[in-house]
């Protein structure tokens, strides 16, 4: 009888563990203005916390819990809630301020341009390192590790898709060398500079950007001459309701580039820092802040 109790007692209390490390996912350090813990500290907080609460198990039950049933982090692969939901010619909302990009577009991401860096990379004995630009739910982001990026930066100025689909998807999963900056492009990228951290083998924006600012991003960021940026250019300037995806390298020389992807002709979200961006994706209505150009301040 007390036997019977007692596993009934552990399974209630392993049902509870389970669902406050899935849940820890909406823990915040809001004393750092730069909000990079939604997935390296924040998930490594999970992960000792949870730890902390299987040696207790032990203690207790003279049993053990298995870490990762109880929603700690798997430090081996990436997962994103949201891949699989994409579809081909269609656009999926992942948030207030986000949309899943068309399949056609992740397509495009796992083509033989980005692989080539992760090749040149690896024969240099490289763990090979992206970033991903307008990250929003993570789908790209989960495309890049699979491809051989086990370095990453992912960058969006709203985390509302990634808390939904990577910190609290139940399927959501994020290691430590994959890391979320919640800030714009321009933020991130004066962070970038600040910190002086590392450059990257690619860069893929998904979001509609400007040539010369594709080509400023390659120029600085990308590594070496093996190195490649793929990003939706607008097919003239400040115009943001067609774009031509194109590859660069390094030095800015056009690789490849293609208006069409299958069905889908390329039309992505406007870059919300540019004055010129207009409509629903834009402030005011979406709340972005540009960052004052007058100001030493990130924010």
């Amino acid at each position: 009888m007390h036997r019977t109790y007692y596993k009934a007692l552990l399974a209630t209390t392993l049902t509870i563990v389970f669902q406050i490390c899935s849940g820890f996912g909406a823990w915040r350090n809001n004393n750092s203005p730069v909000r990079i813990v939604s997935t390296q500290k924040l998930h490594a907080t999970r992960r000792e916390f949870c730890a902390a609460i299987a040696c207790t198990t032990v203690g207790v039950f003279g049993t053990s819990l298995n870490i990762e049933e109880a929603g700690a982090v798997n430090d081996d692969f990436f997962r994103s809630g949201g891949y699989g939901k994409e579809e081909y010619t269609n656009a999926f909302t992942a948030s207030r301020d986000t949309n899943i990009s068309p399949k056609e577009a992740y397509d495009s991401i796992s083509s033989d341009f980005l692989l080539y860096p992760v090749q040149k990379a690896m024969q240099m004995n490289r763990i090979p390192r992206a970033l991903d630009v307008g990250a929003g739910a993570g789908v790209s982001t989960q495309i890049l590790y699979e491809m051989g990026y086990k370095s990453l930066d992912a960058v969006d100025w709203s985390g509302s898709a990634w808390d939904r689909f990577v910190v609290n998807d139940p399927i959501g999963n994020c290691p430590s060398s994959v890391k979320f900056f919640e800030l714009d492009d321009e933020r991130f990228k004066a962070y970038w500079q600040k910190e002086r951290m590392q450059t990257y083998d690619a860069i893929v924006f998904n979001f509609a950007v400007n040539e010369d600012k594709a080509k400023a991003f390659a120029s600085e960021l990308l590594t070496d001459q093996n190195s490649r940026l793929l990003a939706p250019v607008n097919t003239q300037k400040d115009y943001w309701l067609k774009q031509t995806y194109k590859c660069y390298d390094k030095e800015g020389t056009l690789l490849w580039q293609t208006n069409d992807v299958g069905a889908w002709s390329v039309q992505f979200q406007p870059d919300v820092t540019q004055d010129t961006c207009q409509g629903i994706w834009c402030a005011p209505f979406n709340g972005f802040k540009k960052m004052s150009s007058t100001s030493s301040s990130l924010f």
